[in-house]
């Protein structure tokens, strides 16, 4: 199986979407890409990321990159400015030619906030600006960037917490430089992007497999799912307000159930005979998917009669004999008495009926919190059974 796959990637720092990703194929393999055998792998790696992002029609406009410790050098900047762009860079562990003995021994005993500004040309002709940053008693920051990159004067204050003797929070505003502000406030979209796709989608935890092409295929199926989730919420699609708490009303994972539910019923209006054997039949909940078509499944799943799932993981969802969907959805997340959270189990109502003690996390919403069913695993499908045990009701007119 192949293992340890890696992916460099560019994202948009306004959507929070993925722009471009680069495959890499070791150091060997490498050595031929676009650019690396005159500026080196991570100044080349760095142009063809930034270059590739650019659509075709746009190639004469000015872009901006921001690169954290991995590309941050004085050769990637020069690179960069060399071809009309502008760059802000984090330099750590390629400081060739970078001023970094100079700027930290200008700021060994500045306080917290205080930074230095060097400018200096290249043997390009290039003009860059190192920045040395001291983001705290222990620490210092520095960064290379090209020369219309940002500005140097003060800009957003970062907002350090700590606790005073007596345990209480508490706050103090550290001064940095308006590039600083800038860089930090969108230098974790990528990981956002990521957080979103493995932690909370987590298809790669659900679609178990040992051939190596299948898990590559559902990475970049998740990365789709993320960037549409993504770009839905940018554009006030959905979750245009919050609650108190900050939390979303349509996780990443309903907003998948919606956004596959629309596929399926797409693909089953265009008739594809090559996509028929890949189609579910009766797992699908039966929502009206009418134009525009985001805005009306959400509407749908919104409304009273599903009101309670707002909040809920679905697991399952199936139609019963009269046309109502049942939806097997998760206990919610609870505390014990030791504050350790923990999820909520039941004995299955089927199994316990036929004298076995089996305790699930999952129960049939639509009946009710009694209605707990264990699902396909190892035993029988009892969520099934449930559904499948209710009979058609016929209407009769007095």
């Amino acid at each position: 199986m192949l293992t340890g796959t890696e992916f460099k990637t560019a994202a948009c720092p306004v959507t929070g979407i993925m722009r471009y990703m680069e495959i890499q194929r070791g150091k060997e393999g490498m050595k031929s890409a676009q650019f690396n055998d005159r500026v080196g792998a991570t100044g080349g790696c760095t142009l063809r990321l930034l270059l590739n992002t650019i659509p075709e029609e746009e190639r004469g406009i000015k872009y901006g990159i921001r690169g954290d410790a991995w590309f941050g050098s004085v050769n990637t900047a020069n690179e960069v400015a060399l071809r009309g762009h502008e760059g802000v860079f984090q330099v750590k562990q390629y400081h060739a030619l970078f001023p970094k003995d100079y700027i930290e021994e200008a700021l060994k005993d500045a306080p917290g906030g205080v930074h230095i500004v060097l400018k200096g040309t290249t043997k390009d002709e290039v003009n860059l600006i190192a920045l040395g940053y001291r983001y705290s008693r222990k620490t210092i920051l520095h960064f290379v960037l090209t020369e219309n990159s940002g500005g140097t004067c003060q800009g957003e204050p970062y907002e350090m917490k700590y606790t005073d003797n007596y345990g209480n929070i508490c706050t103090r505003y550290v001064d940095r430089p308006e590039v600083v502000s800038s860089f930090f406030a969108t230098s974790n979209v990528i990981d956002t992007h990521n957080q979103l796709r493995q932690d909370l989608l987590q298809l790669e935890k659900k679609w178990l497999t040992k051939n190596p092409y299948f898990r590559l295929a559902t990475t970049m199926i998740g990365i789709n799912v993320t960037d549409t989730f993504l770009l839905a919420c940018h554009h006030k699609v959905i979750n245009t307000s919050s609650d108190t708490t900050g939390k979303q009303k349509i996780p990443i994972r309903r907003f998948a159930a919606i956004l596959s539910l629309q596929l399926i019923r797409q693909a089953k209006r265009l008739g594809s005979s090559s996509l028929q054997p890949f189609l579910p039949e009766d797992d699908v909940p039966v929502v009206s998917v009418t134009a525009p078509p985001l805005k009306s499944a959400i509407s749908d799943l919104s409304s009273p009669e599903f009101a309670s799932l707002s909040e809920k993981e679905v697991v399952r969802a199936l139609q019963d004999a009269n046309g109502k969907t049942h939806y097997l959805v998760k206990y919610d997340i609870t505390k014990n008495q030791s504050g350790r959270s923990r999820c909520k189990k039941r004995k299955c109502k089927l199994c316990y009926e036929k004298g076995k003690r089996k305790d699930v996390s999952y129960y049939c919403i639509s009946c009710g919190e009694g209605f707990s069913f264990c699902t396909k695993g190892d035993g029988p499908d009892c969520f099934k059974i449930h559904v499948e045990q209710i009979r058609h009701h016929t209407r009769h007119s007095a």
